[in-house]
């Protein structure tokens, strides 16, 4: 059970725990949705989150919650003093069912459900605040925890130049809980943007970024397309992967961490030698949240380096490094 633990109040994400589950039940059929259901073996993990966590308000984030068996929730009785569902606006089903399960259920903006008698005060405009706010913040405690310094200079692969830190997305694959989640926050904020601008495949150039484009794909239905020999080494290694770039089409450039923009500048001009077009962008991370490409007009990622916190620099020689080095 994923859960945001903090000093007075734990979060569980429902969406993504259902999201988690079915793809542990069903792994060759996993696919992101807007719309998850809360099953009862999901439900009999929420209890159990609730249960040893009496001391503590259990916020529930209802967000793309669309059912769940009826009188399921009644169980929850002896914990309701302790529980806050929110997110429940949107979706008339869950509120109405929620209603009947929790007798005296009080609404904040039709969104909150809670009970008069909770365990401490709440103010309901920071929980706004806090339930629009955590999945971000959990992102970027996890993608940090995969920065590099090493004291010595980094090669960037896809521009030839240097970096004093590395985000090494390799180390993502390592954990297969925080993988999980980064790539549904990922799926998160792609969908609209496939399902807005008709994408008909994902496109990546290097080694990382084509694993994250290749599941993205499977989880929102889109193929992919990986250009092999991207970047300041850029040959005709390219072979018969450019053949699948058509003219007319749609593509969105999927990486892992973006820096100088280099291999975006390539498969742009690839995309647009075969008369398709590069519509959209997405990735884990990049340098910096207003670096500017030319290229294309939207480009989402999950975090920058200044929300990593950390002073990231580029280096176009080694020396250049050394020189810094010297002056700090």
């Amino acid at each position: 059970m994923f859960v945001v633990n903090e000093k007075n109040y734990i979060i569980i994400p429902v969406d993504y725990n259902a999201f988690f589950y079915s793809a542990k039940e069903h792994p060759k059929k996993i696919r992101y949705s807007k719309d998850y259901v809360i099953t009862e073996n999901l439900f009999k993990e929420i209890f159990k989150c609730i249960n040893s966590n009496q001391d503590k308000i259990t916020i529930l984030d209802m967000r793309n919650i669309v059912s769940y068996n009826s009188r399921m929730f009644t169980d929850l009785e002896p914990y309701v003093d302790n529980i806050i569902f929110v997110n429940v606006k949107n979706n008339v089903t869950v509120r109405q069912r929620l209603v009947e399960d929790i007798e005296g259920i009080e609404w904040e903006d039709d969104s909150i459900g809670f009970k008069m008698n909770l365990k401490f005060q709440i103010d309901f405009t920071n929980l706004y605040k806090l339930v629009d706010t955590y999945r971000k913040k959990q992102t970027i405690k996890i993608i940090k925890d995969f920065v590099e310094n090493e004291k010595r200079p980094i090669l960037l692969e896809s521009s030839g130049l240097y970096g004093n830190y590395y985000v090494n997305i390799k180390k993502l694959f390592l954990h297969v809980d925080k993988f999980y989640f980064i790539m549904f926050c990922l799926a998160e904020i792609v969908f609209p943007y496939v399902m807005e601008k008709k994408i008909n495949a994902f496109v990546s150039s290097s080694k990382n970024g084509a694993i994250i484009a290749n599941i993205l794909g499977g989880l929102l239905d889109v193929k992919e397309v990986h250009l092999i020999g991207v970047g300041p080494k850029y040959s005709m290694e390219l072979g018969d992967s450019v053949e699948c770039i058509k003219q007319g089409k749609r593509y969105a450039y999927i990486f892992d961490f973006m820096c100088t923009g280099t291999e975006l500048k390539i498969v742009s001009a690839l995309i647009n030698s075969k008369r398709g077009f590069l519509v959209y962008s997405a990735g884990i991370a990049r340098y910096k949240e207003n670096i500017n490409f030319n290229l294309i007009k939207d480009m989402n990622v999950i975090v920058d380096t200044k929300e990593l916190g950390i002073k990231y620099k580029i280096f176009g020689e080694l020396e250049d490094f050394e020189s810094e080095k010297e002056v700090e």
